[in-house]
């Protein structure tokens, strides 16, 4: 009896510890294999179970064994209870996505007349008709998730840190804007739990992975990543989130994080995965890689008979990707003195695409929508990818 108490404690302390790792601080080698999703669902679902069976028995066990061995019981009572409590305020009070990432708890747009945020910042960019919002990504970063509505429609801003990724959802199912928690982090990508059914959808693919709506899938809302001082040179007229003050020196140290001026130590972080900018035209997927585009600044490529002209600015903080087929016409660009212009009719473009001079003046090329984010995230869910060879 004094050996079941002790096994089925020492079950129970396990059980809450694959709980906690399987979604919150899980080792590198587990985040790789698919399978992490099946057992992280199945820990959290049946947790509450297995914690009242075990209890039982717990309890059961001591109270039969407390007259035989009252020290050893006590003494297991007192060591395995500080651990097991332990465990479970680690990973249900801290260590624990809607604990240690808060949501955001004001929200504020205003324009860039009065503006606060560092031009030279990254933001998710949403132009839809003819309204625009731009999200610092050192926002995302730390809260994950900005649920907003823009041209009357509820829109899901996210953003992954593990995967430096940022992805935009019409949250709109059946005529109800869904509301999400984070849960964690599963195979290098932040999962999250919505509070009408308990599904768990990921971020970067805006899918249903686990629960009653599983397969379900999000509608991509079209966004841009850039800076904010390309974004208003595009956007001049957007409405830029401001930094909510309650977690104002969290913002700033993210932003230093992801220009490389500060870095987070833990195992998940002790290598840097390259940075990629993806593309997905006609089923047809590329990466390319960043540093190299930097280099370049310009690319002409086709993916699967479209042809593609892929763009980095001189700053070299934006990426941008467009067809460079226009009324029927390829155009081929080249980059001299940092002027853009196409050697087909010799017009000039600007890095938005829009044609500012010559023949083809006041026309606009169609940009496709193009992700910079971490290699290992892109390929985890593309792994049909192929690679630019620079």
């Amino acid at each position: 009896m004094i050996i079941l108490f002790y096994a089925s404690f020492v079950a129970l302390i396990l059980a809450e510890l694959i709980k906690g790792l399987s979604a919150n601080g899980t080792p590198p080698l587990l985040q790789k294999y698919s399978w992490q999703m099946d057992l992280a669902y199945l820990s959290w679902t049946s947790i509450a179970a297995v914690r009242i069976i075990l209890g039982l028995v717990v309890g059961f066990t001591a109270i039969k064994s407390i007259g035989i061995a009252p020290v050893a019981i006590s003494v297991g009572v007192v060591v395995l209870g500080a651990i097991w409590g332990s465990v479970f305020w680690l990973f249900n009070r801290f260590w624990v996505g809607k604990h240690k990432f808060l949501p955001i708890s004001q929200k504020v747009f205003v324009k860039a007349d009065a503006n606060d945020i560092d031009l030279k910042s990254p933001v998710l960019g949403v132009n839809q008709n003819g309204v625009q919002k731009a999200y610092p990504v050192n926002m995302l970063f730390y809260h994950h998730q900005i649920t907003d509505e823009i041209s009357g429609k509820p829109i899901w801003v996210t953003y992954c840190g593990l995967c430096r990724s940022g992805r935009v959802y019409d949250i709109e199912i059946d005529g109800q804007a869904f509301e999400f928690s984070l849960v964690g982090a599963i195979t290098f990508n932040a999962v999250f739990r919505d509070a009408w059914t308990g599904s768990w959808w990921r971020q970067e693919t805006g899918e249903a992975a686990k629960g009653p709506l599983k397969g379900q899938q999000l509608l991509d809302v079209p966004f841009e990543q850039m800076s904010l001082k390309n974004w208003l040179a595009k956007y001049p007229d957007s409405d830029i989130l401001q930094f909510d003050p309650t977690f104002e020196n969290k913002y700033r140290f993210l932003a230093k994080l992801l220009s490389y001026e500060a870095s987070l130590p833990g195992w998940h972080r002790q290598e840097t995965p390259p940075l990629i900018v993806g593309v997905e035209t006609g089923g047809n997927v590329r990466a390319y890689d960043w540093n190299s585009l930097q280099k370049r600044q310009l690319v002409m490529d086709d993916l699967g008979g479209t042809p593609l002209l892929v763009l980095s600015d001189a700053e070299g903080s934006s990426a941008f990707v467009y067809e460079r087929t226009l009324n029927g016409t390829i155009l081929d660009f080249e980059l001299t003195d940092s002027i853009l212009f196409d050697t087909t009719t010799g017009s000039t473009w600007d890095q938005f695409g829009r044609c500012i001079s010559g023949e083809m003046k006041g026309s606009e090329l169609v940009q496709l929508q193009s992700h910079k984010q971490f290699l290992r995230a892109w390929v985890s869910f593309h792994p049909a990818t192929s690679f630019y060879d620079f």
